[in-house]
């Protein structure tokens, strides 16, 4: 039963706090995922021993190899912003709280996304990045991250807020597709022990299917949205129950990828 064709408000709000649930663990995800990144490649580089990023990413400094090293290096330091500011973006509280902030860190989430699509594209130019598949993936990424950036940006100018919103955050899951990549790929492990995937060089169909497969929060924020505007209280129900499950897979994976592949020293 509805009332004036709209939904009852209880099982949208049931909906909306399965979104959070989800929301959480992504969040506090990435800032693990920053931490690393500050970890892994910052303090390196303060100790003065920058050749240790290659104990992370093969070749990441080559001594003499001055522009691929300006790439590898603001794709790391960029990721930081993105990863830290970006979901702060999406948390309400904080856009009402503190419009200024929204405003600038949003601003600096934006330019450093494009940039890294930039230097990705340079990189993926002059380094040999695994299979035709993963750098499909890489190539697909980068088009609809400035596809949504420019249409994120186009209706904050018209102040046309809701749609924004819906924009910045396709922005922020396309933005994050390798951060999921890599979340996934640990609960695959977990599952199924890695089949499909060659630890020797990181290949396999299975990673050949994530090429994909990392774009799927992104789908689901799709069905989301639509379900969520629609009348059906079956449907918000269903999908939140979903959402819940989401949940508690993706804090798993959170937890495996900071264990076994982040910070395996801590395991």
């Amino acid at each position: 039963m509805t009332i004036n064709n709209m939904p009852f408000p209880k099982s949208v709000r049931a909906l909306s706090l399965a979104a959070k649930a989800w929301y959480t663990p992504v969040l506090l995800g990435q800032w693990i995922f920053v931490a690393y990144i500050i970890y892994a490649y910052g303090w390196p580089v303060v100790m003065g021993e920058i050749g240790a990023w290659n104990n992370h990413i093969s070749e990441a400094y080559v001594p003499g190899r001055t522009m691929g090293n300006i790439a590898v290096a603001a794709h790391l330091a960029l990721a930081i912003i993105i990863h830290f500011f970006g979901p702060l973006q999406l948390v309400p509280s904080v856009r009402s709280r503190f419009p200024a902030f929204h405003r600038w860190s949003g601003r600096a989430f934006v330019l450093s996304v494009i940039i890294v699509v930039a230097a990705g594209a340079y990189m993926l130019v002059v380094r040999e990045i695994g299979s035709w598949t993963l750098k499909a993936g890489f190539i697909f990424q980068g088009f609809l991250i400035l596809w949504f950036a420019w249409q994120a940006v186009h209706y904050a100018r018209q102040r046309k807020f809701p749609v924004h919103m819906r924009w910045a955050t396709r922005l922020f899951l396309a933005a994050s597709a390798v951060w999921f990549f890599r979340v996934m790929i640990m609960i695959w492990f977990v599952l199924t022990g890695g089949i499909g995937i060659d630890q020797s060089d990181g290949t396999g169909w299975f990673i050949d299917a994530m090429t994909g497969l990392q774009f799927l929060p992104l789908v689901l924020y799709e069905i989301y949205w639509r379900i969520k505007a629609g009348n059906s209280n079956r449907a918000h129900m269903t999908f939140a129950v979903f959402l819940w499950l989401a949940a508690i897979a993706t804090t798993i994976g959170v937890g495996l990828a900071a264990l076994g592949m982040w910070f395996p020293v801590l395991g």
